[in-house]
């Protein structure tokens, strides 16, 4: 993180009396500037045994296409500031089906309209050289622990400062910001997954960040807190670890006490009610080991997830940076797992009168047939509690299976590919769609198998 950025319509404006004041030729124009970014495709197919309960209710030709590209526009230093831009095509849903809707035919194809084509960071950067500070202003990626640092964007400033050895120390305002998997239709809010809307509640947040270097390894500590009008009333995100070059371990928290009056972003009486009283935590605990030190390409990690709190609704996006493995066993309709305080895929967190508890141990084994060739294998096994109104509990447990081979080709190409397998289980009285719906009608089926292939090929420069 070492860029600010100013209002967007305040960069527009110094870029269109540079553009005006004097012409130049375009090798001068961008000779210094710096360009990086990615090209990525991805196939992704997803089979369904009994999808969401529903007995016979099965899907075996839901594969698409999707396509991404970024590139960032770097503007060296100029007294203390340069600017940044990058633009961003992410076409996300390109079905292909495999002719299930029309026969022999198919819907899609995989080569439909194109859309999401934009502005991905506009800002400017300000570099005094009398301190370590670093003012970013404009439209940016957030880069908290709470959000996805590749699709979740905010217009405001950032500050980072780092003249006391050792810490980084971070300040932050947004008047605006957009997260990717944000359902539309709620007050404050356009829309989400990437189309450009965004959330109108003004996101505070500070920060101090540490890292020491030991003979023996190194250690990192990291405390954030967070505030957002009409949404959380205060939010915290804490991080220790250890690490050497055959040992890590690290634990995370995060609490957030959730906006409760009747007019915040979600107020919908009919379908929340209220949202939860005392709050929402969750905390990760994992521990590694690598053993390439010793001539075995060999590294494998544990972990464990779970809450406290009557809530695990903690973040903004439904990963954040908080640790865990595995691909498709949250944020979907089969284990009703959502950690974020906004409504994602269907999910919301708890009403006043009802709750959900996590607990989820995880590993994974990973080793490198070649210099540039791994094979691994993620396992995730959890339980899922809810509870309605204090009477009505039960719970969702699942399991996940992912082996996964990642090629790297070269130092730009990578090439990588996983085959997810879910199973889930859950008891008949709880819903896992949404809190507060009523019991599950004895028809239902009580699991549910998700099965997924991706393909990815990624490009980086």
């Amino acid at each position: 993180m070492k860029f600010v950025k100013l209002s967007l319509a305040a960069c527009v404006a110094v870029c269109g009396i540079t553009s005006t004041a004097s012409a130049q030729d375009l090798e001068e124009a961008i000779r210094g500037v710096d360009v990086s970014g990615m090209l990525r495709y991805r196939y992704r197919d997803d089979r369904y045994t009994d999808r969401n309960y529903v007995k016979d209710n099965s899907d075996r030709g839901a594969a698409r296409h999707q396509w991404r590209a970024e590139a960032l526009f770097k503007a060296p230093v100029d007294d203390w500031i340069a600017m940044n831009l990058s633009v961003r095509y992410h076409n996300p849903e390109q079905n292909v089906n495999h002719g299930n809707d029309f026969p022999g035919l198919g819907k899609g194809l995989g080569s439909g309209k194109d859309s999401s084509f934009g502005v991905g960071e506009f800002n400017a950067v300000i570099t005094p050289d009398f301190t370590n500070t670093t003012i970013k202003a404009g439209k940016m990626i957030l880069t908290t622990p709470l959000n996805d640092p590749l699709d979740d964007r905010g217009t405001g400033i950032l500050a980072l400062n780092s003249d006391i050895n050792h810490w980084t120390f971070v300040a932050g305002a947004f008047d605006s910001w957009s997260i990717d998997d944000f359902q539309a239709g709620y007050v404050g809010a356009a829309t989400g997954n990437n189309t450009g809307g965004s959330i109108t509640k003004p996101l505070y947040t500070l920060a101090a960040i540490g890292n020491y270097d030991f003979d023996v390894g190194n250690v990192g500590l990291q405390v954030w807190g967070f505030k957002i009008d009409d949404i959380l009333d205060s939010g915290m995100f804490m991080q220790l670890g250890f690490s050497n070059s055959l040992f890590h371990i690290t634990g995370q928290y995060a609490f957030a006490n959730l906006d409760n009056d009747r007019d915040h972003i979600l107020a919908n009486p009919a379908v929340y009610g209220e949202r939860i009283r005392g709050g929402a935590d969750l905390y990760t605990l994992e521990a590694g080991v690598k053993f390439h030190d010793y001539d075995v390409p060999l590294a494998l990690k544990i972990g464990y997830m779970g809450n406290t709190k009557d809530s695990y609704a903690v973040s903004l996006d439904n990963e954040g940076s908080f640790n865990k493995v595995g691909q498709i066993w949250f944020e979907n309709n089969a284990t009703g797992v959502s950690i974020s305080t906004l409504p994602i895929e269907g999910q919301s967190m708890p009403g006043v009168l009802q709750g959900n508890s996590l607990s989820v141990f995880y590993g994974s084994l990973y080793y490198d047939v070649l210099e540039n060739l791994s094979v691994g294998i993620d396992y995730v096994n959890g339980t899922n509690e809810l509870t309605y109104a204090r009477l009505n509990r039960g719970d969702i447990d699942f399991q996940e299976i992912t082996p996964t081979i990642i090629w790297q080709y070269n130092k730009n190409l990578r090439l990588s590919a996983y085959y997810a397998m879910l199973t889930t289980d859950r008891d008949k009285n709880v819903a896992p769609k949404q809190a507060g719906t009523a019991p599950i009608p004895a028809t239902e089926t009580d699991s549910e198998d998700r099965n997924r292939l991706q393909i990815e090929v990624r490009y980086t420069f």
